[in-house]
């Protein structure tokens, strides 16, 4: 049995299939999540961005992996709807996370300068985020259309 033979072969049922795709959902949230909660966790004790450089590698390669799979597959998410008002809604909690993140960070430089940081960077979050998810919406949406209403090939009408 050839390398590709053996990846082909599939001893699972359709139950079993589904309960795997569950499985390996939650294991991705689980290691995300606190891959995000490591990181948080090692900045407000004061490491070095190069100390958690494979940390933020690893997270940020997953998180794009998961985005733009999902968006090739013109899927947005199970829960929630892709307008702008959701948008506004996730991007305004990011940027409160940050903010909150940022005043715990800063806290030592004094109530002024932490709060000052704390709300541009929070700002800057709730912007980028905001823009981010704006333009995944839009490639969702174009890409959702093209899989509902595929073009047909010119050689089938003629």
């Amino acid at each position: 049995m050839n390398l590709k033979e053996f990846f082909k072969h599939d001893n699972l049922d359709e139950m079993q299939k589904q309960t795997l795709l569950k499985i390996e959902s939650r294991g991705f949230w689980v290691l995300w999540v606190l891959l995000l909660a490591a990181l948080i966790i090692e900045s407000l004790l004061g490491f070095a961005p190069r100390e958690m450089a494979a940390e933020w590698f690893i997270f940020m390669l997953g998180a794009a992996y998961s985005v733009l799979s999902d968006l090739r597959a013109g899927i947005w998410d199970r829960h929630l709807k892709p307008n702008t008002k959701t948008n506004v809604v996730v991007s305004v909690a990011g940027g409160v996370a940050v903010f909150v993140w940022g005043l715990i960070k800063f806290a030592a430089l004094g109530a002024g300068i932490a709060v000052l940081q704390a709300v541009i960077m929070g700002v800057c979050t709730w912007v980028l985020c905001f823009a981010l998810l704006q333009l995944s919406m839009k490639a969702y949406k174009k890409r959702h259309a093209e899989l509902e209403n595929p073009k047909e090939d010119d050689d089938e009408n003629e």
